[in-house]
């Protein structure tokens, strides 16, 4: 265990560049290219991070100041991720769950159960998130790694099926996101936008951020809509001119540098992407193989960076009126625009539907996050870590493990029942999720569920 935490330790920006190299090599290329590529990766992770830390601080403060001016109490503080990975990477089946996840990742590669390989070794640890939550609930440790399994599974297939949409729409060829959080609501977006479809009106407005820089030109560009975001949430925030105008001025540099960091990583991934999947073709000339990382990569386009940071002071604001809500947005809302993300990719940019998928995400994240409080107050005082005394403790990036949440409500209807007999049940509601989400997949045409096309074009 203390091995894993050390590697974990690391972080993103050294372990993955790691694996990547080591992938490279495994499939033939050049240890010169494959290094040079590896480290690209590490420098985009770099970069990336930077950035996201330079747009956390800067909303940081707005956030803060829009709470103070609203004057609002709940009885749940948002304390953030590290919270729940605090206490995720110090639980006993931390080893279990990765060793578990990554060994049904090859049994499923190697049986043609799903397409990708989950390199992003860091964010394992949402899957014992997953785990040590149902754990808290029934007191069992192995329903608990079940549960981290059962998670692990259903965030694999949705990778597959939101790959094709993702390459296209964000220039990444042979990624995919694998970050449970984050494609855990890539089922309901996709969904919503079929919905949509059918809505009179609804159905014609389309605010697309490249329709729009046609039409307006400068004023349409990401530079330009970084700026105007930056002073809405400034003035929202009723911060003095000259902090409403830099928050304009550090908006319109986030619009424009993130996209280019992360292009910057996506130029390491893809040489080494191809060579695996060159490979893989003259092996298996029916197969292919993606490679399944963290979400930042979706901020190559500026649409789905646009919506997210339009939505943290609508979750704000959200959060004072939404039914059910105890829990205020703090530590996490800076980082909301990755929990979006798929509510602008699933409509293909339409920043109109990105925003009605943000709005519905967000409601849902608050109220999962509400109902998890008792169970991460506790998880996070077992652990010895400081929460808060008159409030429980919770986090949006808690909230945002739909996948994880829904496998815990079932294990919560079934109390009383024995582990073994709600282990197959939730096992049985597994089956019928899967089946749920390819049938979403299924009828979002040909952006998703390459099987389902590959089926269809059988039968024809």
């Amino acid at each position: 265990m203390e091995i894993v935490k050390y590697i974990l330790g690391l972080g993103p920006a050294v372990v993955v560049p790691l694996i990547m190299f080591t992938i490279a090599m495994i499939f033939g290329s050049r240890p010169g290219p494959a290094a040079k590529n590896a480290m690209t990766v590490g420098i985009g992770y770099v970069g990336l991070s930077l950035l996201i830390g330079f747009m956390v601080k800067s909303l940081s403060g707005s956030t803060e100041a829009m709470v103070k001016s609203l004057d609002l109490h709940y009885a749940s503080l948002d304390l953030g991720w590290p919270l729940i990975s605090a206490f995720s990477l110090s639980s006993l089946s931390l080893p279990v769950i990765y060793a578990l996840c990554f060994a049904t990742n090859l049994v499923m590669i190697s049986t043609n159960t799903t397409q990708t390989l989950n390199v992003d070794f860091w964010n394992y640890w949402h899957f014992v998130f997953a785990g040590i939550i149902v754990e808290q609930f029934t007191g069992s440790f192995w329903v608990g790694v079940f549960a981290g399994w059962i998670t692990f599974v259903v965030t694999i297939k949705i990778a597959d099926y939101v790959a094709p949409r993702l390459q296209t729409f964000c220039g990444t060829p042979n990624i995919t996101v694998t970050q449970a959080e984050i494609v855990a609501w890539a089922p309901f977006a996709f969904l919503m936008d079929k919905i949509i479809d059918r809505i009179p009106v609804l159905n014609r407005i389309d605010l697309n951020l490249t329709k729009i820089e046609a039409r307006l030109g400068f004023f349409g560009s990401p530079l330009a809509m970084g700026a105007i975001l930056g002073v809405l949430i400034g003035a929202l925030a009723r911060l003095p001119f000259n902090e409403v105008v830099r928050s304009g001025v550090n908006f319109a540099a986030v619009m424009v540098l993130l996209p280019t960091m992360a292009g910057i990583l996506v130029s390491g991934l893809v040489p080494i992407t191809e060579t695996a999947a060159e490979w893989v073709k003259r092996r298996f000339p029916n197969k292919n193989l993606y490679f399944g990382i963290s979400g930042e990569v979706t901020f190559k386009n500026p649409a789905v960076l646009s919506v997210g940071i339009l939505m943290v002071p609508l979750a704000i604001l959200i959060s004072t009126v939404l039914p059910g809500n105890t829990m205020m947005p703090f530590a996490d809302i800076p980082y909301l625009p990755m929990f979006v993300v798929f509510g602008t990719i699933a409509c293909n940019g339409n920043m109109f539907r990105g925003l009605i998928n943000g709005t519905l995400i967000v409601c849902g994240i608050l109220l999962f996050g509400t109902d998890l409080a008792d169970v991460t107050h506790a998880l996070a005082s077992k652990a010895g870590l400081e929460v808060p005394q008159q409030m429980t403790a919770s986090s949006i990036d808690g909230g945002s493990h739909a996948m994880s949440y829904i496998f815990y409500k079932i294990f919560a209807l079934l109390e009383g029942t024995g582990p073994l007999l709600a282990s197959l049940i939730v096992a049985a509601a597994t089956v019928v999720v899967l089946v749920l989400i390819k049938l979403i997949f299924r009828n979002s045409g040909n952006a998703a569920c390459p099987e389902c096309r590959e089926t269809e074009a059988t039968n024809a």
